[in-house]
Parts: structure tokens; sequence; C-alpha cells
């Protein structure tokens, strides 16, 4: 059975890839905690076979990139009118940035991160031992 380990800033921790193992939770890891460093897969006799951290990456091992959603805002102009509550009105263009790729609307943007993640996913899904 393959072991993976989720490396923190201070501790790691082991993870049996089992039936009970869920891909949606490590993704939540992997996206929203500030202390996660890498992710990676090991099999029984300690040979690596997938990794999150780029310079683990050799020849034989799957690297697998996560990616999250951030919002841009730039303010293109700003109006004064004395008369008006509020007095100043400011315009703004939003974009949404994906792993380097930009998109205006957050529809878009949510269906890139949707496919680039279920890639991961099925990856990762291969090492996982679901008997």
């Amino acid at each position: 059975m393959n072991i993976g380990i989720i490396t923190y800033k201070t501790h790691d921790e082991r993870v049996l890839l089992n039936w009970n193992f869920n891909s949606l939770e490590l993704f939540h890891i992997i996206s929203n905690d500030k202390d996660f460093v890498h992710f990676e897969i090991f099999d029984k006799n300690n040979n690596r076979l997938l990794t999150t951290h780029y310079p683990h990456a050799v020849q034989q091992v799957v690297y697998v990139e996560v990616v999250k959603i951030e919002k841009e805002t730039e303010v293109t102009g700003i109006t004064y009118d004395a008369y008006r509550t509020p007095s100043t009105i400011r315009k703004t263009r939003v974009r949404w940035n994906v792993n380097g790729s930009r998109f205006r609307t957050k529809k878009r943007a949510l269906e890139y991160v949707y496919w680039k993640n279920r890639r991961a996913s099925l990856q990762i899904e291969w090492f996982v031992d679901r008997r």
C-alpha cells in the first residue's frame, strides 16, 4: 500500500492511501493552509511516486500542480461629485488569476480551476488502493 506524506513547516503527517482517502480534503489543505509545504506519495520500497514540489520531480516521479483562484482588482478611474453621496465613485476592473492565466469572469476561472484540479485528482487517485 502506498503512503502519502503531507509536509508542514513544523511537522510531517502520514496519510494512508486506502478506501478512506479523500482528495478534496487534501486540495483544501494545499490551497488554504499557510503552513503547508508539499505532498508526496511513496511506495513500499520508499520510492517517490508523486510530488507537489517541483524540485523533487525527476523522470519517474509524477508532478502534480493544484491551482487556486486569486482575485485582482484595478482602479481604472475615480469620479468626484460634491453633491452626491458618497462623493467619490471608483471604477474598478476585476480579473481572476489562475496559475498565470487571466480571466474576466469568475465563472470561467472556476471552470478552469475545476478541470485542472480534476486532472490532478485523477493522477493522485491512480496511486490510491481502493480495495
